[in-house]
Order: C-alpha cells, then sequence, then structure tokens
C-alpha cells in the first residue's frame, strides 16, 4: 500500500471523528427536535468512523507486515514513561521508523533475565568477554584454605 493512500484513509477516518464530535457540540447545546437530529447525525459519523477507522488498522497492518530489523535507540533505550510500563526503544537500520516495546514490570523482568542469560551463553562461546564487565555476585572471599564454621 502506497503511503498516499494510507494518508486519505488517515485522513478520512480524522474527518468522521471530527463531524460526530462537531454534531454532538450541536447536540448538547439544543433541545427538541434539534437535540434529536444533531444526535442522530452524531451516531450515524460515529458509525462512519468505526468503519474508517478499521479500515485504517487492516491498511497498516498489511503495509508493517513483515520482520523489522532495529538497533537499540543511541540516547534513550529504556524509558519509563508512562506510569507501570517500561519501554524499550530502537531505531530501524536506515533510520527512518522508531520501534516501541511497551512491558509491565513483570515482563520486562524476565525479557531482561532472558537477555542476561543470551548473553552470558553467547559470551561463553565467543570467548568471554562479560566477565570483566560483570564479576561474579557475590565476590568469592578469600578465604585462606579453610572454612570458618562454628564448632560445638
Amino acid at each position: 500500500m502506497n503511503p498516499e493512500r494510507l494518508f486519505d484513509l488517515a485522513a478520512e477516518f480524522a474527518q468522521a471523528i471530527g463531524n460526530a464530535e462537531r454534531f454532538h457540540a450541536r447536540a448538547a447545546s439544543c433541545a427538541g427536535d434539534d437535540h434529536t437530529a444533531h444526535t442522530k447525525k452524531a451516531s450515524d459519523w460515529q458509525a462512519i468512523a468505526a468503519r474508517r477507522r478499521e479500515h485504517l488498522r487492516a491498511a497498516l497492518r498489511e503495509a508493517l507486515r513483515g520482520t523489522m530489523t532495529a538497533v537499540p535507540d543511541a540516547e534513550l533505550p529504556v524509558a519509563t514513561w508512562q506510569r507501570g510500563r517500561v519501554e524499550v526503544r530502537a531505531t530501524t537500520l536506515d533510520g527512518t521508523r522508531a520501534v516501541r516495546v511497551r512491558y509491565t514490570p513483570a515482563q520486562a523482568l524476565a525479557a531482561g533475565a532472558a537477555l542476561i542469560a543470551c548473553a552470558a551463553i553467547t559470551d561463553e562461546q565467543t570467548g568471554g568477554t562479560l566477565t570483566g564487565i560483570l564479576p561474579a555476585f557475590p565476590p568469592h572471599p578469600a578465604t585462606g584454605g579453610e572454612l570458618d564454621h562454628p564448632t560445638s
């Protein structure tokens, strides 16, 4: 689908929403038969807007199908703009599109743990460069050969 068609679908949807809002506003300032007529027109425009929204969504799904390759955002790869959400940000390799993935805190924790595990496995297979960045936790204490155990 070409960008002009997507723009037209978005404009048609916006026009229908605007018309519905205008007729709702007119209905709110009228009484009697005028109120009924404006409410009916607002309802008609809302139904049109719902159909146009579905056409726009279908067109967007079709246009955005397929795999996208992206790299983490250089300035702010992870953000918490919305309360209760963690957002991971990236940009397509050609820099033309922003990619956002929003997680709940539990999802973010699970994704982070999975990323760390994958990084550790990959690092081990490629020569182990992460040990300088991520030392063992907790650090191994120097014991001098014997462990201190309470005696009874």
